[in-house]
């Protein structure tokens, strides 16, 4: 299994990807064909550079970009696509930084996707890859949980060292009365010994085996730091034909009534009936996401302890009128909604309620007494460049809603005394230290603000790794930490 490291957003043409996955013109080609329908790569249409690639200066119009992050397995390819913001590496050898990198953002996939399974072959929205790796991975998933499935063999014996069938003992023994009470000398004992010959552990230990040989030898078991599992040095191929493997199953099934063990039944029955060569050679495995921004808007939540679905009175703030009425209604609630109108016969007839402003991540941080700060934060995936020119910055709607944001907490903020607002985007870096980037102002159109307002939105690199290593670990940065952003 050859394994191959490729930059997320990276755009290449059939010629420059044959070079780097070193195959054939037609082959990449046929690469190119498969990518595209499972929504790994994607054909650029246009020459809008809005979602760029900082190393390709030729047209971008006819080129195929990678919009996705994790990993894809063609045939004896393993594909990684690593996110944009990290430093480009050698495709061949990427070294242990990018290596180190990978592996914390398949647990971070993990952590956001609930699970390997809810996340193998997911691609763009409404599409499904063939589900051959994800069927692996709960299978191994299942068995982490659940261990081996066993039937277990009851019988009785006589005076045993199981646990007393007294029904049995009652109704084949004689007791010996004394005072008026029947004493047992032999007695029935239930013996529950694992049925060493069922077909169907026997079989659940060859597939977890296959399995887990498929993920070593392709390099997942590192990547998604799944033990080795080696349970037998049986092979699929000696339990028959996939009919008279699917017809024991069925059997076992119709007689098995705990819930998990018939979950596994139907998962090797898809395993075994599943045309193993026709998945391999026509389908990518593919295990990621086309919506990293999303992990990375979910991580900045939890890193920086999110406040808008915490009730009011849970704020830890003391809340005066007219909000000390209102402790049970969510932070994200007080925010004003638009108010549509239709002519009426008297004047306007009010309409009912829309959709509002909703603000990525709010923050409420007290370091000390006298010094309170109302952040409000935007998680953007973008990788900045300013300087000269201005590439992969937040465009103007974003930048005009951070502005609008603090406008609808504006009353809020004043009532409860805040000295400083805080008006921030927060991009990731492979860095290891927070930076301070830039700032964006919009004078002429929105207009200037008092203190404790700000009048510029912030720019802050944050390195990925201390972010996704707080999301993991489900705690908020320190205050160190959340001080450089807040300043």
């Amino acid at each position: 299994m050859r394994t191959l490291y490729i930059r997320e957003l990276s755009f290449h043409t059939p010629n420059s990807l044959a070079r780097i996955l070193h195959v054939d013109a037609d082959e990449a080609i046929r690469y190119i064909r498969l990518l595209c329908a499972h929504g790994v790569l994607k054909l650029r249409t246009n020459d809008d550079e809005k979602e760029y690639d900082a190393l390709h200066d030729a047209p971008v119009r006819g080129s195929y970009q990678f919009v996705y992050v994790g990993l894809v397995l063609v045939d004896d390819l393993c594909i990684i696509v690593y996110p944009k913001y990290l430093p480009v590496v050698d495709a061949c050898d990427p070294g242990e930084t990018a290596q180190r990198a990978m592996r914390q953002i398949f647990r971070v996939l993990r952590k956001h996707g609930g699970s390997y399974t809810d996340i193998a072959a997911m691609t763009e929205e409404g599409m499904r890859a063939n589900d051959r790796l994800a069927l692996m991975l709960m299978l191994l998933e299942m068995y982490d949980e659940y261990g081996v499935y066993e039937n277990y063999v009851k019988t009785l014996a006589d005076n045993g060292p199981g646990g007393i069938s007294w029904e049995r003992t009652i109704a084949s023994n004689l007791p010996f009365m004394s005072n008026g009470r029947p004493i047992y000398v032999d007695y029935k004992t239930v013996e529950s010994d694992q049925d060493a010959a069922d077909f169907v552990m026997r079989l659940h230990r060859a597939v977890l085996t296959e399995c887990s040989k498929f993920m070593q030898d392709s390099g997942l078991a590192s990547l998604l730091a799944l033990d080795e599992v080696w349970l037998t040095d049986a092979v699929v191929e000696n339990f028959g034909d996939a009919d008279f493997i699917a017809y024991r199953l069925e059997r076992e099934r119709a007689v098995q009534f705990i819930t998990w063990k018939q979950d596994l039944i139907d998962l090797l029955l898809r395993y075994v009936t599943d045309d193993d060569s026709a998945v391999r050679q026509d389908t990518p495995l593919c295990l990621g996401t086309s919506s990293f921004y999303h992990v990375w808007e979910e991580a900045c939540k939890v890193a920086f302890d999110d406040a808008l679905g915490k009730r009011l009175a849970d704020l830890d703030v003391a809340l005066v009128e007219p909000f000390n009425t209102m402790g049970g209604t969510r932070l994200i609630d007080i925010i004003p909604r638009p108010q549509w109108t239709v002519p009426g016969d008297d004047g306007e007839d009010e309409c009912g309620d829309v959709a509002t402003l909703i603000p990525d991540t709010v923050l409420l941080h007290h370091d000390r007494a006298d010094n309170s700060v109302f952040a409000i934060l935007d998680a953007k995936y973008y990788t900045p460049e300013l300087g000269a020119s201005v590439n992969g910055v937040p465009g103007v709607e974003s930048v005009t809603k951070q502005f609008l944001y603090q406008t609808a907490y504006r009353d809020f903020v004043l009532a409860h005394g805040y000295e400083r607002v805080v008006n921030a985007f927060l991009a990731p870096s492979a860095g290891d230290a927070i930076k301070h980037t830039g700032r964006v102002r919009f004078p002429g159109v929105i207009a200037e603000e008092d203190e404790p307002f700000s009048n510029a939105v912030e720019l802050y690199a944050l390195p990925a790794e201390m972010v996704f290593d707080a999301y993991l670990a489900d705690v908020t940065l320190d205050n160190a930490e959340l001080l450089a952003v807040l300043g």
